[in-house]
């Protein structure tokens, strides 16, 4: 039996999911599926009761949760020794304050660097640090930030300047989508589209064997099959930064098209964990 529990891909018994809260019947469902799609916007809870008992779920989120966040990409980067820049995480902002703004231990960096809080998107809440006293205010508008966040803590990053751009990969199973992100304007040094950066999809054949001699072996490793990974370049050397597990999809040309490609990726998933004839394996 096949479970969609997302509410844009009708395939086998979809069931939505209401204020994230699992009904009795959509736990007996999740107990009986050979196979379970999945939301992005799916909470840690949700996934492991949907693993727990089947192993065929997508997206794969065994390494979104619970390390989900700055933290958890800095982490997994180091784990999977995947080329990034040079990072140091901290699990609560107090042991920043703590470390170097109590006791006085130098900084991780010297100025200019980025300051990350765990959780945002867009750009939210990234901060390139120039001195002082713009660090004591950015990293206490932090603390105010995470009062209710589910993942606290920050990243203190090294500052890569790329000359305004930097490479996005889409992944949707089988397939990669890459563009860059140009900013336009010399006086941003944020590459969001929603900072005003352009998207160009002109990206040299070099340029993504370069990044694919590295992300094929981790997106094998890690499972991950459903992600907007970002890239800097350093004297061309790929060096990577985050990975998005809920992502815009204007580059795609709209959530419409997203979730045509989606669908088709979702159906050639389902016919190599399930078999050609997923479709039989529809009754309750």
């Amino acid at each position: 039996m096949i479970v969609s529990f997302h509410p844009c891909i009708e395939i086998g018994i979809q069931s939505i999911i209401h204020a994230q809260q699992l009904t009795r019947e959509q736990v007996d469902l999740i107990k009986c599926a050979s196979a379970i799609i999945l939301p992005q916007g799916i909470t840690p809870d949700i996934y492991h009761c949907c693993r727990k008992t089947c192993k065929n779920v997508f997206p794969n989120y065994d390494h979104r949760f619970p390390g989900e966040g700055k933290v958890g990409d800095a982490i997994l980067c180091k784990h999977f020794r995947l080329p990034h820049p040079r990072t140091e995480v901290y699990g609560r902002v107090e042991h920043f304050i703590e470390k170097h703004l109590k006791k006085g231990h130098p900084l991780p960096f010297k100025y200019p660097f980025v300051l990350k809080a765990n959780q945002g998107g867009e750009g939210n809440m990234v901060f390139l640090i120039k001195g002082e006293n713009e660090l004591t205010e950015r990293v206490f508008l932090l603390i105010d930030s995470q009062e209710h966040a589910r993942y606290p803590g920050m990243v203190v990053q090294e500052y890569i300047n790329t000359g305004g751009k930097d490479l996005r990969v889409i992944v949707i199973h089988r397939k990669r989508f890459y563009f860059w992100r140009i900013q336009p304007d010399p006086m941003k040094w944020k590459t969001n589209v929603s900072e005003g950066s352009v998207i160009d999809f002109n990206v040299a054949p070099a340029t993504r064997e370069a990044i694919g001699w590295y992300l094929e072996p981790f997106l094998k490793k890690t499972g991950i099959n459903l992600a907007a990974i970002d890239v800097l370049f350093r004297n061309e050397k790929p060096l990577f930064l985050e990975i998005n597990y809920y992502f815009g999809r204007r580059a795609l040309g709209g959530s419409d098209r997203f979730y045509s490609i989606l669908r088709d990726e979702v159906e050639h998933w389902l016919t190599s964990v399930v078999g050609p004839h997923w479709a039989e394996y529809n009754e309750w």
